[in-house]
């Protein structure tokens, strides 16, 4: 037998690890994925991760996004406790609520041999085989490089960033969010359809489905067939329990 030993280097892909954070604030998502984006780095754990989860009703701002794009003040919306965040991803502006799993990835570039155009195809390669395993005919959007489309509108935006060759950020994708306030912001309010895994099938959709084949399009797309799923983050616990503390702390 032949042994490949150039297949034995210090560059070998490892597994993927998967999280399933459940619902989660975007600042404390945003704390996470900084975490993992260190680890990664360094590779001591992690050669690559994928968080998965859906967010309470948060806008966040993009490199290429505007407050212009909120349909009032941002102080109204806060005081409908709605959060607005800049951040620090391509893309614009995006509503994020229950309904849709927002999906942030990070890779080293260089070990999947992969350049920053060619990683967001990869994604939105994933987005579409997840939408077709559904039965929701999806593709590229023809005049706009981060969204993937249905027959009815919009049903996912990437938002990418970088952080030294190492990726961060991901796509939303609409699975049974509420059309109504979506479409009040960002793309939907200057003009743009949108629309959802349920609006293009005019039924439910099953969530647990829809995660599966995301998870496994996701990883074998940017070179991770082998991966390990895993609920929940040590880490994540413990910043979302400093943040009820201080909460506590600041009502007394």
């Amino acid at each position: 037998m032949t042994v490949d030993w150039e297949s034995f280097t210090n560059n070998t892909i490892e597994a993927a690890e998967v999280r399933l954070l459940g619902l989660v604030d975007v600042p404390s998502a945003l704390a996470l994925q900084k975490l993992v984006v260190h680890e990664v780095k360094r590779q001591s754990r992690l050669s690559a991760a994928v968080l998965i989860c859906e967010h309470p009703p948060t806008i966040t701002v993009g490199l290429e996004g505007s407050l212009l794009d909120l349909p009032v003040e941002r102080r109204e919306l806060e005081s409908r406790l709605i959060e607005v965040h800049r951040v620090q991803r391509n893309g614009g502006t995006i509503l994020h609520q229950p309904g849709q799993l927002a999906v942030y990835v990070v890779v080293k570039l260089d070990e999947c041999g992969l350049g920053e155009n060619e990683f967001r195809w990869r994604l939105q390669d994933a987005i579409i085989e997840t939408c077709h395993d559904s039965r929701v005919v999806a593709r590229r959007g023809d005049d706009d490089a981060d969204v993937v489309s249905g027959r009815h509108g919009l049903v996912c935006e990437t938002g990418i960033g970088f952080d030294e060759r190492v990726t961060c950020f991901g796509a939303f994708l609409n699975v049974s969010v509420r059309l109504d306030e979506a479409r009040q912001l960002g793309r939907g309010l200057r003009g743009e359809r949108i629309s959802s895994l349920n609006a293009e099938r005019v039924r439910p959709t099953i969530m647990a489905h829809v995660r599966a084949s995301l998870i496994k399009h996701i990883c074998e797309n940017v070179g991770y067939p082998e991966y390990h799923i895993h609920t929940g983050h040590p880490f994540l616990r413990r910043v979302q329990r400093a943040s009820a503390v201080e909460g506590r702390g600041g009502a007394s």
